[in-house]
């Protein structure tokens, strides 16, 4: 069973351990969460109270009730950090209210194997991970702009003697033998966009947990700039 919980990212510091050492971590703020919507595979595994759901045909017939129908798979809808009312959608005041919560900034699936423990309408903090020693954390990367292939893919520079003229960062040939006629090759490594991508770190120790202000400090970096949102998940290769 997959365990995890969604979270803010709130930056870097260092805790000193009892021998001496002191270690690199990051600060994660995870939870509180709230479940907005459990998934499961069959119909019979549906709660009670939410066997039925309404479909809207129209003004002139107004909602009638039909029978909610399985989703195929085991999943947990959370949402992190509440958001005012005006500044939601009504489809999204409308989701939350289904569980009498707030609308929420943040709103990720964590995919589990089976039937999954927690209701709708519960609440998840970072005691579900006191017995975890290892996570993994998905974000968005930081943003960087436009870069060369240097800083975008580590390539080294061309000398800057023996006839070489403002060509020292350039990447160079780029494979086409007549021209660029048919277009740059595929996944060719070029200049571009660099940053904003969705980035998994594995295998981030769990260093100490702050039941009380849900503070998750883990060893290493997290991918994403200061108050961006993460998604942390029990660790997949514990080696």
């Amino acid at each position: 069973m997959t365990i995890g919980i969604l979270g803010k990212k709130l930056g870097m510091t260092q805790l000193f351990m009892e021998d001496g050492t002191w270690i690199p971590v990051t600060v994660v703020q995870a939870g509180p969460c709230k479940v907005l919507q459990v998934k499961v595979a069959q119909a019979s595994e549906l709660a009670e109270d939410s066997r039925v759901g309404t479909l809207n045909r129209g003004k002139k017939r107004g909602k009638v009730e039909r029978p909610r129908r399985a989703d195929g798979y085991y999943s947990v809808q959370l949402g992190f950090d509440e958001k005012p009312a005006k500044s939601a959608t009504q489809p999204e005041a409308g989701h939350a209210a289904r569980t009498d919560s707030k609308p929420q900034r943040f709103v990720r699936e964590l995919r589990y194997q089976e039937l999954p423990m927690h209701k709708e309408g519960d609440e998840i903090r970072v005691g579900v991970l006191k017995e975890i020693p290892k996570v993994d954390v998905t974000g968005i990367s930081k943003g960087r702009g436009f870069a060369g292939t240097i800083k975008r893919h580590g390539f080294h520079r061309q000398s800057r003697t023996h006839g070489n003229s403002k060509s020292h960062r350039r990447q160079g040939g780029i494979g086409r033998q007549y021209g660029t006629a048919k277009g740059v090759p595929k996944g060719k490594k070029m200049p571009g966009h660099y940053g904003v991508q969705r980035i998994t770190v594995q295998n981030l120790d769990v260093v100490r947990i702050d039941e009380e202000r849900n503070l998750l400090f883990l060893r290493g970096a997290v991918p994403g700039h200061r108050s961006s949102y993460v998604i942390v998940r029990q660790a997949v290769k514990r080696g």
